[in-house]
């Protein structure tokens, strides 16, 4: 065996194994299942040129398995990059047109070869496949290269950065096969210089698309422990703010600010702020206290023993600094003034 044929029959297994990888993994997302198709594609694609020595025209049988390259890798780039339907029925369509056409392709090559199908049209159709198939690839090629392009602008400094190693592995193997491999000479490496970057850029794309999913992956975890860490934290402060504020009814006092609270839980402002809006569904921290103060008023008003205290008095023994601001709070939470509000539970009563 060449060493040439050793290099492809690595990158067989190598394809071969990473495709089983993350086939089998158990948090497994759609990028995964659709990166194992595009392993398992360019494993039979190396395959097939593997078996085109030996098993000619038999070969072609298998290089029907490997049609799923460009379209897989394309899937794979929009699941990899979006977030919201990466992949839909449109979709879908161009790859099974471009599919169908190398499969074909491929059907009427061995054919031709085994001298199945006797016709005059058979060469004919093979050419006007091979005319669309060089119309599709193209575009497909612009395709993968957008997904990654896009990402460039306005995305986060992580995204940038995995866009941009999955744009250089991509383009190095464009310009690799593409290019350079159909300039060489045919009488470099006897002739199998393209096949060699061939193998080598698929190797290429198998490692660094393997590494920015694991890396990607790795950056989920650490954000969802973060995530998980930062609620467990607001719960915590926020049973804080609740001892303080209720139990110790820190609410009466008239002068309380937001500064208070945070100098002695030993936070910023702005996460007491975070936690009125988001635990206790208050617009801020003024807001909640005076909800409790109007509660707490109440309270004072409704007790028959307290009938003839004045407004004021139970304003200031409610936290309030005087009666203007008392009656506004009041009027803002119950929709009567505390007059009202003591004339209604009297009729009550």
């Amino acid at each position: 065996m060449e060493l040439l044929e050793v290099a492809q029959l690595f990158i067989v297994l190598l394809s071969f194994a990473l495709g089983i990888f993350h086939f089998r993994l158990k948090e497994r997302h759609l990028l995964h299942f659709i990166f194992a198709i595009f392993c398992a594609s360019s494993s039979m694609y190396i395959a097939h040129k593997l078996a085109s020595n030996y098993w000619d025209p038999y070969h072609h049988l298998i290089g029907l398995l490997g049609v799923g390259i460009s379209s897989g890798y394309w899937l794979f780039a929009r699941a990899f990059f979006r977030k919201n339907n990466p992949i839909n029925q449109h979709h879908l369509l161009f790859v099974a047109l471009l599919s169908a056409c190398l499969i074909l392709r491929h059907l009427f090559l061995f054919s031709q070869k085994i001298g199945l199908v006797d016709s005059i049209w058979l060469p004919m159709l093979s050419n006007v496949l091979t005319e669309i198939i060089a119309i599709l690839y193209p575009g497909m090629l612009i395709l993968i290269f957008w997904e990654g392009y896009r990402v460039l602008h306005g995305a986060t400094a992580i995204q940038r950065k995995m866009a941009a190693i999955y744009l250089s592995s991509f383009i190095f193997c464009v310009i690799s096969v593409m290019l350079i491999g159909a300039s060489l000479p045919s009488t470099l490496a006897a002739g199998a210089g393209r096949d060699w970057l061939s193998a080598f850029a698929f190797f290429v794309i198998l490692i660094s698309t393997h590494g920015l999913i694991i890396f990607r992956q790795h950056q989920f975890e650490q954000k969802e422990k973060s995530t998980n860490s930062n609620v467990q934290e607001e719960s915590i402060l926020a049973k804080q703010i609740h001892v303080m504020l209720v139990e110790e009814k820190r609410f009466l006092e008239p002068n309380l600010r937001v500064a208070d609270i945070a100098r002695e839980l030993d936070v910023p402002e702005y996460r007491i702020r975070a936690i009125m809006l988001n635990h206790f569904n208050a617009k801020n921290f003024n807001h909640y206290v005076n909800h409790m103060r109007v509660e707490y008023a109440k309270a004072i008003l409704s007790a028959p023993d307290k009938r003839d205290w004045p407004v004021l008095v139970v304003g200031i023994e409610s936290g309030f600094a005087s009666v203007a601001p008392f009656t506004r709070a009041f009027k803002e939470f119950s929709g009567c003034t505390p007059g009202q509000y003591r004339k209604q539970q009297l009729e009550i009563q």
